[in-house]
């Protein structure tokens, strides 16, 4: 982080009270394991602890004090495409201190972590009168339909999701709960699925909560 502050209104603790930024998080252990990090735990702690440490004392990290106040959400990202199983077997089911393979954990693997360090964070953060943060990974965008059910548990909204219309018992229970879904349709006819094609307007009559976005 450089050394400019942001200038912030004194009567929201925000630079804009209608902007926010999200934090992205790559799923990419084939690349970082072993160089920036030498286990799941300490990626965690990579990202978490600094955040954790400005919560505490604001007043020792004025910057990323700042910074965070104009956080909104986490997101997680990769090529979802590629292939995961739901859950990992039991034979290498691991701990993050643990797991150094440089292979990807799978999907639920990272959420969960995740949302368990964002869950904790949130209440210290609300009990010192702070912002929180949601989870809203991208998801339902080429990857298994298990990510669809992963981030239904876990995250307070996603980012795409087409593949919901492929599943119509989740696509209910992102209805029932109003799980937001924020749909990307040009970014989508670069890569998945053409513009003529997205399911955007149908999603919009059914009833979900979808935002039409740009991607990153």
């Amino acid at each position: 982080m450089n050394n400019r502050v942001l200038s912030v209104d004194p009567s929201t603790g925000m630079a804009s009270g209608h902007v926010k930024w999200m934090i992205q998080i790559p799923r990419l252990c084939n690349i970082f394991m072993g160089k920036s990090y030498h286990s799941f735990q300490e990626m965690l702690q990579n990202i978490f602890v600094p955040v954790f440490e400005a919560t505490l004392r604001p007043a020792d990290h004025p910057e990323l004090h700042i910074f965070l106040s104009n956080i909104g959400s986490f997101d997680c990202v990769d090529d979802e495409s590629k292939y995961d199983p739901l859950l990992m077997t039991e034979k290498h089911r691991v701990t993050p201190d643990v797991y150094t393979k440089k292979d990807n954990p799978p999907y639920s693997y990272w959420t969960y972590f995740l949302y368990a360090n964002i869950c904790a964070l949130n209440r210290l953060r609300e009990s010192r009168g702070m912002n929180t943060f949601a989870l809203k990974p991208h998801c339902g965008e080429s990857g298994q339909r298990h990510h669809l059910g992963t981030a239904f548990l876990l995250a307070d909204s996603i980012n795409h999701g087409i593949k919901l219309e492929q599943e119509p018992t989740t696509l209910y229970l992102y209805y029932l709960a109003q799980i937001g879904c924020a749909l990307c349709p040009l970014s989508n006819d670069a890569l998945f699925k053409k513009l003529h094609d997205s399911p955007v307007g149908n999603f919009l009559k059914i009833g979900l909560k979808v935002s039409v976005c740009t991607d990153d």
